[in-house]
């Protein structure tokens, strides 16, 4: 049995393939620069940015061609140098209406004046750092794209302790953060200990699940000799890369129902997010790529560095296209199998957070018909949270938002382990999420 640290619950999708990551675990990350790129203003958690371009100006690459909106705001950034061919709204994969700069490539990559480099993450000074991240528009990159600068934002009487970066890339088929790992781990490093310097924390945590053997071994010569960084292996197991989960497998602390990780002296980064912070610190280049796995039924599945508002389209045809007939495509998805969202169109662009395209067939991406609960429990043993996943169907079949409230339901964090395991094939993940946003929706609209 292994000694490897997890968590409670949990599951192992397509554990009998790899987690369907066999494909691009070794494929080295390869350049993609696409002519036209359309640059979502929302691809992070809080107000849109407001565009400050119009149709026929010139841009250069890390010009800010949106301006931060409201406490979460962030600056946007050309991830191209050309001319503006559009300001409006395109479909994004949750909306038909996000608001977006287009701009066709004129590739001079010509990069903006006055970009402000800090040089080396261990003497540059250390206030200066924060500043910077938010400058370059960092946000998450391996989830809710929340702005990696208001994650520093320690009010009086809190204070952090450890920064652990996220590299277990649980979701299926995703290898970006793997290959960013073996291919560039002293990037990453030089991120985290931007990030521990910003905020005096002595001890950072890099997690990698243990089914990434050669980036585990990569990151650990990265991290010889700098000050306070270790790696950490973990049992591969689905959602180890939810925030609360690797927080109670690295520190043993229990974060509480409503609460941050910061209120257990805690700050989670996704490793892709840690290279970021040292781009913008050290280079002072903003945040205007990213990589992301094209894969399933493509004919080369790939893991390509793109730049910011690339299309899916765009991504699929430089990986040959699918590798079936068109007729037989059932989804494109951006994500994973548990947590990705089906592209209404090939044409939605890839913003800051997108690890991933996956295509399936029509069979891999039929939805199964929902039969009755049969009161197996397996819902409630998989449910890394603790919740009851069954009781909480019925009250929101019910639209009892009260009921679900009281039985946590906006602690579940949607990872879709539920419905996974379930063999009446219950949607129960789906029914979750639709009353997480009726009660966010209510919430908002009684403070408003």
């Amino acid at each position: 049995m292994s000694n490897l640290r997890t968590f409670r619950g949990g599951v192992h999708p397509l554990h009998g393939a790899h987690e369907g990551k066999a494909a691009t675990s070794g494929a080295a990350v390869r350049d993609y620069v696409a002519d036209t790129v359309t640059i979502l203003m929302g691809m992070h958690l809080g107000a849109p940015s407001t565009p400050c371009v119009q149709v026929g100006d010139r841009v250069k690459l890390g010009q800010v061609i949106g301006e931060p909106v409201g406490f979460l705001g962030l600056p946007v950034h050309a991830s191209v140098s050309g001319q503006v061919t559009a300001v409006g709204p395109v479909q994004s994969v949750t909306s038909p209406s996000a608001m977006a700069v287009t701009i066709k490539n004129d590739f001079k990559d010509e990069w903006v004046e006055g970009l402000e480099p800090l040089g080396s993450v261990e003497s540059c000074p250390a206030e200066k750092i924060v500043p910077a991240i938010k400058a370059a528009g960092v946000c998450g990159m391996g989830g809710a794209s929340f702005p990696t600068h208001v994650k520093f934002a320690v009010k009086e009487g809190q204070y952090c302790d450890t920064i652990i970066l996220n590299g277990s890339e649980c979701e299926t088929h995703l290898t970006c953060d793997h290959r960013l790992m073996v291919e560039h781990s002293g990037r990453i490093v030089d991120g985290l200990r931007a990030a521990m310097r910003a905020l005096n924390v002595k001890k950072g945590v890099i997690a990698i699940e243990d089914n990434k053997p050669d980036a585990i071994e990569a990151m650990r010569r990265a991290a010889q000799g700098r000050e306070g960084v270790e790696v950490m292996p973990l049992l591969t197991k689905y959602p180890q890369g939810g925030e609360k989960q690797l927080i109670q497998v690295v520190t043993g602390r229990e974060v509480p129902t409503k609460k941050l990780p910061l209120d257990v002296h805690v700050i989670v980064l996704n490793v892709g997010t840690a290279a970021a912070i040292a781009d913008a610190v050290i280079d002072g280049k903003p945040l205007i790529s990213r990589i992301t796995t094209v894969t399933g039924h493509v004919r080369t599945p790939s893991n390509l560095r793109v730049r910011v508002g690339t299309r899916v389209s765009d991504l699929l045809k430089t990986c040959g296209g699918f590798s079936i007939p068109e007729a037989e495509v059932g989804k494109v998805v951006m994500g994973g199998a548990m947590t990705g969202f089906p592209c209404p169109v090939t044409s939605v662009p890839v913003a800051k957070a997108n690890n991933g395209v996956v295509v399936y067939s029509a069979k891999e991406a039929a939805e199964l018909e929902e039969s009755p609960c049969i009161r197996c429990g397996r819902c409630v043993d998989a449910c890394p949270i603790g919740l009851n996943p069954y009781k909480l169907k019925y009250l929101c079949e019910a639209g009892d938002m009260k009921g679900a409230s009281d039985e946590n339901v906006m602690d579940c964090v949607v990872c879709g382990s539920c419905s996974y395991i379930c063999p009446a094939r219950r949607h129960l993940t789906s029914a979750f999420k639709a009353m997480k946003d009726k009660i966010a929706a209510e919430a908002k609209k009684g403070k408003g």
